[in-house]
């Protein structure tokens, strides 16, 4: 059983599979370029959207809709800080349930104004709980420690410089491999609050 902060973020990410659908069919279209370009009205109307959207990065490499692919990734790291951000209140609910008068008005004291979900920042915020060194031990297969938290910071950093106007070159492929990022961290938070919460209140929030 997840968390309904984990399973409220399998909803938003259906977001980002309907922009990698959209990036599907605008490059199969472009399979149809020249048909799209002889033709006239409003199949041509399209062809030239489609064109603006479209980069060819050279011969024998894929076609990228790179304003989609943006979108994607800042998107993604929207709904990463607000998975964190439901997890933390979620789990505030819990342990301090009966031992503060106003559980939201400490949330909002507990809680750093920095709203990036950098390393120190997810630390900083459950520690406010009773739950220290939350990402000193998030690992998988093919992911140290150490390779965690590099590309949440990597993540992070190139987010920031796409919002705030760096036109970055961001390949579908990085934003599928940042989508499974998001999925597993997510899980892996999940379940070592879920085994703090237990510790401190003796029973599995979920």
């Amino acid at each position: 059983m997840a968390s309904q902060s984990r399973q409220n973020l399998n909803k938003r990410l259906q977001d980002i599979d309907q922009l990698l659908e959209a990036h599907k069919a605008i490059t199969k279209f472009k399979k149809a370029e020249a048909a799209a370009k002889n033709g006239s009205g409003a199949l041509a109307e399209v062809g030239r959207v489609f064109d603006a959207l479209v980069t060819d990065p050279g011969p024998g490499k894929p076609k990228e809709v790179d304003a989609i692919n943006r979108a994607a990734f800042v998107l993604l790291c929207s709904h990463l800080q607000g998975f964190i951000d439901d997890l933390h209140k979620e789990t505030a609910g819990i342990v301090l349930d009966g031992k503060v008068n106003d559980v939201e008005k400490t949330i909002k004291l507990i809680k750093p104004r920095n709203a990036n979900p950098h390393v120190e920042i997810i630390e900083k915020m459950f520690s406010g709980l009773g739950i220290y060194d939350l990402m000193q031990e998030i690992s998988w297969q093919k992911c140290s420690n150490k390779t965690v938290r590099e590309r949440l910071t990597g993540y992070i950093v190139e987010r920031n410089k796409i919002a705030h106007g760096t036109q970055l070159g961001i390949s579908k492929g990085k934003v599928e491999q940042f989508k499974k990022y998001v999925e597993t961290l997510s899980d892996k938070l999940d379940e070592s609050v879920a085994q703090n919460v237990a510790r401190i209140t003796g029973r599995r929030p979920w």
